[in-house]
């Protein structure tokens, strides 16, 4: 039960962000694919690439910390 909130937070996530930034982590995290891959098939350059998935993974470990706040509290 668990593990289907934290997957349900991370999905519901990555669906507010911007595409741009849910794409890049869907790609690198998911799909194992490089920043350096997904830069020749988008024409975005990789630092552009590492930025949006900074603001992803900060998006994602503030909801995933206050999950895991609202769990440690009951």
């Amino acid at each position: 039960e668990i593990k289907e909130m934290i997957w349900e937070t991370i999905e519901d996530t990555l669906s507010e962000l911007p595409k741009e930034q849910s794409s890049v982590f869907i790609a690198t995290e998911f799909e194992d694919r490089s920043f350096k891959e997904i830069s020749e098939s988008t024409g975005t350059g990789v630092n552009t690439l590492i930025s949006r998935k900074r603001y992803a993974v900060l998006a994602l470990r503030e909801r995933l910390n206050e999950l895991y706040e609202l769990l440690k509290n009951n």
